[in-house]
Parts: C-alpha cells; structure tokens; sequence
C-alpha cells in the first residue's frame, strides 16, 4: 500500500481549523478550482470518473464546503507537506 503525502490545509470556520488532505485529493480539487469538469480531472490524471467525484466527496467533507466554487483557490500552490493554505474569500 502506498503512503501518501498529506497536506495541512486551514480552513476558515468558527473555530479555525486544520484539515488533512491527501496528495491526490489536492491534485483533483485544484484541477477542480481550475474549471476542469470531473471528466477533464480524470482524463488529465489517468484516473476513473468515479474515482475523482470520491476524491471531491472527501474533499468537500474535510473542507467543509459543499460545491467546487466553496474550495480554497490556493490549492494548487501547496506542495510541501507543511504548507498551510487558507481559503481566500474574493
């Protein structure tokens, strides 16, 4: 079994969070942030439809939010482990 790499996103709530992603939930939510439509993310990254509408469900939960536009437009940006990444509220 591989190990992924996690990602420490903050997430703006009440109470200021830190939620855990997996590398490959922040590789499909930026595409997500992106415009890419689920079809595109798993074209782009080799993998199933259903496979990236599991990495959004995920994402969404561990985030909070409940649609693609509600995801933190930082995403793509964060690549060490370390990083904290806030939701920017435009």
């Amino acid at each position: 079994m591989r190990t992924e790499a996690l990602l420490s996103v903050e997430v703006s709530t009440m109470d200021t969070e830190v939620t855990i992603l997996s590398e490959a939930e922040r590789r499909v939510a930026s595409l997500a942030v992106r415009g890419y439509t689920n079809r595109d993310i798993a074209a782009h990254l080799y993998l199933t439809v259903s496979t990236v509408e599991q990495h959004l469900t995920r994402t969404y939960r561990k985030l909070r939010v409940n649609r693609r536009q509600d995801l933190p437009t930082n995403l793509d940006r964060c690549h060490s482990t370390d990083l904290r990444c806030s939701r920017s509220h435009a």
